[in-house]
């Protein structure tokens, strides 16, 4: 994707985050701390499309991209990546390990690599915790992806998400597996 529609679409998305902090009741009518509360939204909202963005940089081929957000409880909204990569038949599927996390980067330890049965394809979720070289704080990451073999290719869909609120690690495992098969892929031939 050119950097030029990489920054539109990050400007896009960003806005369709921060719109969807204000879905919760407001509890006051002070106007400076309504100021506050909208440019804590806003920065929330750059910091978690960027740090997401940042975990899915170098692994993401020119090709779709598409960013959901949906609540956690006790939570702000969350915004996962959606990937799709179109690869040829017999692809030995090491991109999309990369894709979903099973290499690179700084793991406090390996990877957690389990093997998901789908309806419509095979899938594969990891789960790692990364230190940050620059702050040394704690990203957790879980990715889940799946591959959808056709007559001419492979479809590999990923869903990436990533924060430094390490409890949420269990509940997004969850919604992840909820969401991937609400995620419909439709080739066309032109």
């Amino acid at each position: 994707m050119p950097p030029e529609l990489l920054e539109v679409w990050e400007r896009e998305i960003t806005e369709v985050v921060r719109v969807s902090f204000d879905e919760g009741p407001v509890q006051t009518t002070d106007a400076e701390t309504i100021e506050a509360l909208d440019a804590l939204r806003e920065r929330m909202a750059v910091e978690s499309v960027a740090n997401l963005r940042a975990f899915a940089e170098g692994v993401v081929d020119a090709g779709a991209l598409v960013a959901a957000t949906f609540r956690v409880p006790d939570s702000a909204p969350v915004p996962v990546l959606v990937t799709v990569g179109v690869e040829p038949l017999g692809d030995p599927g090491d991109h999309l390990m990369t894709a979903l996390g099973a290499t690179g980067g700084n793991p406090v330890a390996p990877p957690k690599i389990e093997h998901v049965d789908l309806p419509d394809g095979d899938g594969m979720r990891v789960t790692r915790l990364d230190l940050d070289p620059e702050t040394g704080g704690a990203w957790v990451s879980v990715c889940l992806g799946r591959r959808t073999e056709h007559a001419d290719a492979v479809v590999d869909t990923v869903l990436q998400w990533r924060s430094q609120d390490v409890l949420q690690g269990p509940a997004m495992t969850e919604l992840l597996d909820e969401l991937l098969p609400v995620v419909s892929i439709v080739r066309s031939t032109s």
